[in-house]
């Protein structure tokens, strides 16, 4: 079986577990007939959503990981070869020369990652944001993005 059919499978048998615990919920609350339902049916999609959301936060989570795994051994890298080039440096004006080429390169890429990662959490949180908006209340209040 793919793995796509595998999370298939896993999501119906999810949304089974949701729907027996709001029916649950809504008996020992003595809610009966159609405004049971109606609970139900609605407590189930506001679960879904969440839940849905929050699968879209840990694959966020994990893709961040990866990104900050990446920069470490970017910088690391970086690193390794700026202590060769200060370990050939011949003169101290040499010296000098490359120390403030390593503190603005070093600044730099601190505000290129901060931006990059900024951005990365931003379009993580707007993908979550997506997912409890089209599964929670379709027509009810839409959650916008600050300018």
């Amino acid at each position: 079986m793919a793995p796509r059919d595998d999370r298939k499978d896993q999501n119906a048998g999810a949304d089974e577990s949701l729907r027996r615990m709001a029916d649950q919920a809504t008996q020992m609350l003595g809610f009966s007939g159609p405004q049971a339902e109606e609970l139900a049916r609605r407590s189930t999609e506001n679960l879904q959503a969440v839940a849905r959301a929050n699968t879209v936060l840990a694959r966020g989570v994990q893709e961040f990981s990866n990104e900050v795994f990446g920069l470490v051994q970017d910088r690391l890298a970086k690193n390794v070869e700026a202590v060769n080039r200060i370990l050939c440096s011949r003169s101290v004006p040499d010296f000098l020369a490359i120390q403030g080429d390593l503190a603005r390169d070093t600044v730099w890429q601190v505000l290129a990652t901060n931006k990059h990662m900024t951005e990365l959490s931003l379009r993580i949180t707007e993908e979550a944001v997506r997912a409890i908006q089209a599964h929670a209340n379709p027509s009810g209040p839409q959650i916008r993005r600050a300018a």
